[in-house]
């Protein structure tokens, strides 16, 4: 349906609005120039829509307009003051996430003030937008993502005491934060990531919720105390902050996501702990704790008995020691992500790991582990289900995603759970598609025994490593049932026998290492042929043969791209064993006659000598 030249895709809405909560409409095209003859408009909201093009200056003339949101479209234009200079009734502008630039002078005075302003990744910079220092009735602040490279004005802590919601984030914004914020009474909402601010972190507003202050350059420790007792989300990451890890870390109620990871503590003890002195468990809400690349020492923090909701744990890149606790499937049920690569745990990986009924990503590769792999693995319910079935499954990750949206017309979302996993040999961010990875890593340790039969029923990994271990026996027959691997690296170990011809099935695999010890045929199959560097994958193992290594194979193809139930590859090098040994038999049977039976000896020699003589 069209009306007035806008196209509508949903015409039973009664108003051409959306909320910042999910849109009304699918509107399309351009808005038009007569729009100015709406003069007793007050409210006009396009947001989540298709529309594009200039915004045209006759908007400028709804002079009662009080809300006016045009953010999540495709407009591509400047805005200038003369597309503002007449609203003087404006109260509430959202902008965001638009292709604009807004040309407006840092002297300029507007007509307005703000409740509401929006402006992600508009582009207001390089300076710093001055002209919204008079905005003091603003709640709601976004210029994140807007070209900003400036430093911070002195005016900007104290301009705004009616601030709830702050985002700077995602520019190259300079300055010094001051020691305390705690003035700023209503602030719930600070994302000041991916800047250059410095200083310590600051004593924070009393009912500030969430603080994105990660990716700037703040030093020195974190405070004694602290105030905002509501806080769900910390994110401290890639600073510089030093020192320990206070207790009242643990006794922040509400606390749902902990980030300190990529910062330069002192070598310590591990969470929550002071000295050897270890603080007394405590229930907490948390579900998200990464504490990566720190330097943390100790063992496997006890205090995380406490934590029932937790989802996500990331102490890679440490230097924790000690054995691995039996009690994680008890006290952590909801555990999905336990990420411990790059540290010195040792002994055996504990059978309980397997009973954590979410659990689809597990990293214990560059540690100390030793022992066999569990026998169990059939039991990581979430690893035995692909992509489509994840859902079903009743990931507690999905649940942050589902929480219901609180009222209102723009509202700020957060954290996205991240986890660094090494995939493919690189180092990837899995933020919103985290629901999906499924890995097992377990490279780089003391392993020894078999690989599991039971490895081939997670048919929903995406991620299998485990090389550089002491396991022994051949590759699972049934390595083919897992149709989601995209890589899978098997080397550095000593396995023996052929590759079975299954593997030619994984459609998804792009990276695959299989060097050292094995034998056989390579198995055909064009998703193998199609790897990159195809060759190198069987770097090590003399005794293959067939494409793509240089080595011919004398015998019969194995059938590939599926199990043989009639033609196994233990027969076929029965066939080349029995070949061999009737050869040396034979041999061995004419030497022996020659040996001990004179007559047959000189009827031989005799033989041999006319045949010479007859050769020349």
């Amino acid at each position: 349906m069209t009306v007035n030249g806008l196209q509508i895709e949903k015409a039973e809405q009664a108003e051409y609005g959306v909320s910042r909560t999910g849109p009304l409409t699918n509107i399309s095209g351009k808005i038009p120039s007569w729009i100015n003859r709406w003069t007793d408009l007050g409210n006009l909201q396009l947001s989540y829509n298709r529309l594009m093009g200039p915004i045209p200056l006759e908007i400028g003339m709804l002079s009662k307009l009080k809300k006016l949101y045009l953010d999540d479209n495709q407009f591509n234009s400047s805005i200038s003051e003369d597309h503002l200079a007449n609203l003087a009734n404006l109260e509430e502008l959202a902008l965001s996430y638009n292709s604009l630039h807004m040309t407006i002078s840092s002297d300029w005075i507007p007509p307005f003030k703000l409740r509401l302003a929006a402006f992600g990744r508009c582009k207001m910079g390089p300076h710093f937008p001055l002209w919204i220092e008079g905005q003091r009735d603003v709640s709601l602040l976004d210029i994140s993502d807007a070209g900003i490279v400036d430093h911070l004005p002195d005016w900007f802590w104290t301009a705004f005491p009616n601030l709830q919601t702050l985002n700077i984030s995602c520019n190259q914004i300079s300055g010094r934060l001051p020691r305390t914020l705690d003035f700023m009474s209503s602030a719930t909402f600070f994302d000041l990531n991916s800047n250059n601010l410095t200083g310590t972190l600051p004593q924070l507003p009393r009912y500030l919720v969430v603080l994105d202050i990660s990716k700037n350059s703040l030093s020195g420790p974190l405070p004694r105390k602290i105030r905002a007792a509501s806080l769900t989300d910390l994110l401290l990451s890639d600073n510089n902050i030093s020192g320990t890890i206070p207790r009242y870390i643990c006794q922040l109620q509400f606390l749902s996501v902990l980030d300190l990871a990529k910062n330069l503590p002192n070598e310590q003890a591990l969470l929550c702990t002071e000295g050897t002195e270890t603080t007394k468990t405590v229930k907490t809400t948390i579900s998200a704790l990464v504490l990566n690349n720190n330097k943390l020492s100790g063992e496997f923090p006890a205090t995380l008995q406490g934590c029932p909701k937790l989802i996500l744990l990331d102490l890679s890149y440490n230097n924790c020691a000690g054995e691995l606790p039996t009690w994680m499937a008890e006290k952590l049920p909801k555990l999905s992500y336990l990420q411990l690569r790059n540290n010195m745990f040792l002994g055996p990986i504990p059978v309980q790991l397997t009973e954590l009924r979410y659990l689809q990503f597990l990293d214990l590769a560059h540690n100390r582990m030793s022992g066999s792999i569990p026998h169990s693995l059939s039991k990581l319910k979430a690893m035995t289900h692909d992509k489509d079935h994840l859902q079903q499954l009743g990931n507690p990750l999905l649940w942050s995603y589902d929480r219901p949206a609180s009222p209102g017309i723009y509202e700020m979302q957060k954290y996205d759970d991240s986890l660094e996993a090494v995939m493919k040999g690189q180092y990837l961010d899995y933020t919103s598609n985290i629901i999906y990875m499924v890995g097992l890593g377990l490279s780089h340790n003391n392993l020894v025994g078999e690989i599991p039969d039971d490895i081939t029923s997670l048919i929903g990994l995406r991620g299998l490593n485990i090389s550089h271990n002491q396991l022994s026996g051949k590759i699972p027959e049934k390595i083919g049932l897992l149709q989601s691997l995209e890589s899978l690296d098997l080397s550095w170990n000593e396995l023996s026998g052929e590759i079975p011809s299954s593997l030619s099935g994984l459609t998804m695999l792009s990276k695959l290492n299989l060097s050292y010890y094995l034998s056989g045929r390579i198995p055909s199959g064009d998703q193998l042929q199609a790897l990159i560097d195809p060759a190198s994958s069987y770097i090590g193992n003399d005794c293959l043969c067939g494409p793509p290594v240089s080595r011919n194979c004398s015998g019969p193809e194995v059938a590939s791209g599926h199990l043989d139930e009639h033609q196994s590859g233990s027969e076929v090098r029965n066939l080349y064993l029995g070949m061999a040994a009737g050869y040396v038999l034979g041999l061995w049977v004419v030497l022996v006659t020659l040996l001990f039976a004179r007559t047959w000896r000189a009827a031989y020699f005799q033989l041999s000598d006319k045949l010479l003589t007859s050769a020349d």
